[in-house]
């Protein structure tokens, strides 16, 4: 998790609130990376939008695509459609919620790819010719 933003960013304090608060409501404990973005290299690295910006695994909670690089407050939308501060938190929970979703269906793929291999190598183990049918010790 990393909230990157300006020194002095009136909206931090509500931003980390948010963040914590989502994120406590998960099984596992995750740190929250504050980076303070202080030259325009640097947002120009790290393609910062504007403060706060909270990403997911490096991915905006909330992707504009079209915004420029500024090394200034950033303004979103809630719900209904009115300016914020800081990422509605509708957001931010849905883009943790993806992320656990995607890490959860990439442990499941691995590990059915684990006993499809190994059903595969008993199988060999019991059709090779110096397979007598009887189970080897190992």
């Amino acid at each position: 998790m990393e909230l990157l933003v300006v020194e002095d960013c009136p909206h931090l304090d509500q931003a980390r609130r948010d963040l914590q608060n989502v994120l406590h409501g998960g099984i596992i404990e995750v740190p929250i990376q504050v980076v303070y973005v202080t030259s325009l290299d640097d947002a120009e690295f790290l393609n910062f939008q504007g403060s706060p910006t909270i990403r997911v695994n490096g991915d905006d909670v909330v992707p504009q695509p079209d915004l420029p690089v500024a090394l200034s407050c950033r303004l979103y939308r809630d719900a209904t459609g009115r300016p914020a501060g800081s990422p509605p938190v509708e957001r931010i929970k849905a883009a943790i919620d993806g992320h656990r979703r995607g890490r959860l269906e990439a442990f499941q793929r691995d590990e059915a790819a684990r006993v499809a291999e190994f059903a595969r190598e008993a199988d060999a183990a019991e059709t090779s010719p110096e397979s007598d049918g009887r189970p080897t010790e190992g």
